[in-house]
């Protein structure tokens, strides 16, 4: 790594006007998650679908497909021999299992978006940086940046009542009773007018709570602030881990982590640490899959988390987009079993989920990927914010109390507006 420092804030500030750019950064320091950061930006080709999107691209060079998405990315991967960075949109479940997708999408996010960036830089966790592909354009680098105040301007539009709420949560938990699912994630839309700069937003949204998945995509005039705390799947050569995270309290002063070992919360994680067991056996060499961590508490600052991981290792010849395929969505944002959990969510949601719920990462040229769950994430386009949250509803769910768990989960977006 190079020991000297880029000033991340005016690189992100200034290579915007060369097209769309990715940012992925490992902002919590001390989290074990928190590896290396990576800046993708200047697009030499990219790659979105699909034709029910109205979604427009300003660069030069652009590869579309009519093909079954999945494919399309992999032809996409094969053929870049490349870093590629993008995401993985919720509704692509319906490439993998026989689903629909019918309610109103809020947003123009293409349904998948790769690109291969003509300029990638790595950061290490101190801030040394290296660059993997191109050279830096010529940059001001006495550039002044503004400073912008965010604004929710009136008051939040919740696509969803309290009231209402709570009975899609005992019509998810009659579901439950009936057997037609152990565990069903739940989750609603906040809509805000918005005014201010959605690259300070997200900054301010790493100062209030740093995490180890955080993302920043700004693709044309869509913007998309992440700050998740959780990784979908990443590989490694062979090995092929997943860390699900179920059950979640207040970190503040009145909170007891006995209450995040309750049975509930453990019971809760334990139902998503076998579904995605089920899912890597797909895909692993017989007898690999194994749970490594089992309820292991992680700290930020705004919540306490559970945790597992759960590991396999794989044949060198299954391609990456297989292994993601096999294990799409996550678990933790479907619930179990993971295709009735998937169809009770369509009828009891009220808007499509879009890139929530989805994943933001990378794949390397040797195909290795890391990526994220999009959760804790502010979707911008326009004037309008959309930020949905969501929970795990099981058997012994308080209507109450998971109502209560989705406003701690809106902290990290509350707290960097104040």
């Amino acid at each position: 790594m190079d020991k000297s420092k880029l000033n991340l804030d005016k690189l992100v500030e200034q290579l915007k006007i060369f097209g769309d750019i990715i940012l992925l950064e490992s902002q919590k320091k001390d989290h074990p998650s928190s590896e290396r950061s990576y800046l993708a930006a200047m697009p030499n080709e990219t790659i979105f679908g699909s034709s029910e999107h109205n979604y427009t691209s300003k660069d030069n060079v652009i590869t579309q497909f009519n093909q079954d998405p999945w494919q399309a990315i992999k032809n996409f991967q094969l053929e870049s021999e490349d870093w590629i960075f993008g995401y993985f949109g919720y509704d692509l479940k319906n490439n993998v299992e026989h689903l629909e997708s019918n309610n109103a999408r809020l947003s123009n996010l293409p349904l998948y978006y790769f690109m291969k960036p003509k300029l990638l830089i790595e950061f290490d966790t101190d801030g040394n940086y290296k660059i993997l592909l191109g050279e830096l354009p010529g940059l001001d680098a006495d550039v002044c940046t503004k400073i912008f105040d965010e604004n929710l301007i009136n008051k939040n539009e919740s696509s969803i009542e309290k009231d209402e709420y709570v009975r899609c949560v005992e019509y998810a938990k009659g579901l439950i009773h009936e057997g037609e699912v152990y565990e069903l994630n739940y989750s609603y839309l906040n809509q805000y007018y918005f005014e201010g700069c959605s690259w300070h937003l997200y900054k301010k949204m790493r100062e209030a709570g740093p995490v180890p998945f955080g993302a920043y995509l700004e693709l044309n005039d869509i913007k998309i602030c992440c700050a998740s705390p959780e990784r979908f799947l990443k590989r490694e050569n062979n090995h092929v881990h997943s860390q699900p995270i179920k059950g979640t309290i207040s970190n503040s002063e009145k909170s007891e982590l006995a209450d995040l070992n309750s049975e509930k919360n453990r019971a809760e994680n334990l139902m998503i640490v076998d579904l995605v067991r089920n899912d890597l056996n797909r895909v692993a060499k017989p007898g690999t899959v194994k749970v490594d961590k089992l309820f292991e508490v992680q700290t930020f600052d705004t919540v306490h988390q559970l945790v597992s991981t759960v590991e396999c290792e794989v044949d060198e010849s299954i391609h990456s987009i297989d292994i993601i395929k096999a294990c799409f969505p996550m678990g933790s944002m479907t619930g179990a079993p993971k295709i009735a959990a998937m169809k009770a969510i369509e009828k009891l949601e009220n808007y499509s989920r879009g890139i929530y719920s989805g994943a933001i990462g990378y794949f390397s040229p040797n195909g290795d990927f890391d990526f994220n769950v999009v959760i804790r994430s502010a979707i911008i386009e326009d004037n309008q914010l959309l930020y949905p949250v969501g929970g795990a509803i099981t058997s012994d769910s308080k209507p109450e109390d998971e109502w209560e768990e989705t406003l701690i989960k809106m902290l990290a977006l509350k707290k960097a507006l104040k």
